[in-house]
């Protein structure tokens, strides 16, 4: 008796650290429990009142918590038509009653068990089986249509879910010409029956569709596509005159081809230079306008866009038109200049053609004080100066006059002079 005990403690001891399985060692049928191993217990209480409630999804649990210090938590058991029972969860606290199965598929028979657990390793009796049929996916979104001819915008119009499972709507939009279908926004609202994108081009087409989803996450398929495209601008101004002959003013002509009564007004651009920089001129009602300046000879670049009732605008991706107001001649030019009996002479052209008048400028040193003498509105192309004195320089220009009233730029300057009698 003594020379076995000492082997039956050592036995023992490699038995707990070699993992505590349940084996026969062979020693007198002694079996070592597994600390890992759950041990049903019928004296443990057993579950009651399991119940459940499905979505398409979810599986949600309820059932009468035990207190008895003795449990410590439950074990979640589910099985279904091709599948035995299988532990889902492990729940360590007594005073839980509500499990939430999740990722379930659609239209599935579930069944249930839950049991009662100890520290340790015993188990409860499972309760009573409880079964659970998911719900079936959700049924596609009825999608009305997409408008055509709003003003840059596409409204999308659909009916209410019958299923009040429904939580929200995601829209997809489709461009023509791709086959990728994106969504571009989640409408938290069953009850919402339209929604209006903004994010288009005038007269481009879209394609549109509509998914339901449900509280717990589900998505339906998605409705049959409808096509829907915005109101398309009005037509570039093509023909655009603008004047190159009008003093201080330029007036700018066009043709419209919109129907007159589709247009509520033209926008006029204009810009220094020709391919940048245009800015808002004006508008008017009238396909014709005037554009007025404080200098002579000034340029501008003309766009001309049509503006619907609606504000949508003709795009400005069109030639832009020159105009130009008149400018100063290049001036006379004078021919002779001479001294003849104690006169100057002076005769002179006009290059251009433009003059109906001239300013003669005469200029001279009368001691020490110098003069400048204006001789307007002469209309003759010469001019005899008998106010002279000897021994004094004289220095003429001519300027010209147009119609306008324009001057010229001056001719050149000639210096003229008198010696004194000997």
């Amino acid at each position: 008796m003594q020379k076995w005990i000492p082997t039956l403690l050592l036995t023992i001891s490699i038995l707990i650290f070699s993992g505590c399985t349940s084996k026969n060692y062979g020693i007198n049928n002694i079996k070592i429990p597994s600390f890992t191993e759950k041990r049903l217990d019928k004296t443990l209480p057993t579950i009651k009142g399991l119940k459940s409630v499905a979505s398409m999804s979810k599986v949600a649990l309820e059932w009468q918590p035990v207190t008895n210090k003795q449990i410590a938590g439950y074990r979640i058991f589910r099985g279904d038509s091709k599948n035995p029972f299988k532990l889902i969860a492990t729940l360590s606290d007594r005073y839980r009653s509500h499990y939430t199965d999740i990722n379930l598929h659609q239209n599935v028979n579930y069944v249930y068990k839950v049991s009662a657990y100890t520290n340790d390793g015993r188990v409860s009796r499972a309760s009573t089986t409880q079964a659970a049929k998911t719900r079936s996916r959700l049924s596609s979104p009825t999608i009305i249509e997409a408008s055509k001819g709003l003003p840059s915008r596409i409204k999308i119009i659909w009916r209410i879910h019958p299923n009040e499972v429904t939580q929200s709507y995601i829209i997809q939009k489709q461009e023509s010409g791709t086959k990728e279908w994106r969504n571009i926004v989640n409408l938290d609202d069953r009850l919402s029956v339209e929604y209006i994108d903004k994010d288009v081009k005038p007269a481009q087409i879209y394609h549109y569709r509509i998914r339901a989803k449900s509280y717990d996450g589900v998505v339906s398929t998605p409705s049959k596509s409808v096509s829907g495209s915005a109101k398309q601008l009005p037509s570039a101004i093509k023909w655009v005159k603008a004047t190159d002959n009008l003093p201080r003013m330029i007036e700018i002509i066009w043709k419209d081809t919109n129907k007159a009564e589709n247009i509520s007004h033209y926008n006029i651009y204009s810009s220094p230079i020709k391919n940048t920089l245009f800015s808002l001129l004006g508008t008017t009602k009238e396909p014709k306008f005037t554009d007025k300046f404080d200098a002579d000879g000034s340029t501008r670049y003309y766009k001309i866009t049509a503006v619907d009732h609606d504000g949508l605008e003709s795009t400005q991706g069109i030639t832009a038109t020159l105009g130009m107001t008149v400018g100063a001649s290049r001036g006379p030019v004078i021919n002779s200049a001479t001294v003849k009996n104690n006169a100057i002479l002076l005769k002179w052209s006009d290059p251009d053609g433009k003059a109906r008048k001239y300013t003669v400028i005469k200029k001279y040193w009368d001691g020490w004080r110098a003069r400048k003498i204006k001789i307007t509105d002469f209309k003759a192309t010469n001019f005899t100066d008998i106010k002279i004195k000897p021994d004094t320089r004289y220095t003429y220009y001519i300027i010209s006059v147009d119609k306008h009233g324009i001057e010229s730029l001056p001719s050149k300057e000639v210096v003229l002079s008198i010696n004194s009698p000997q």
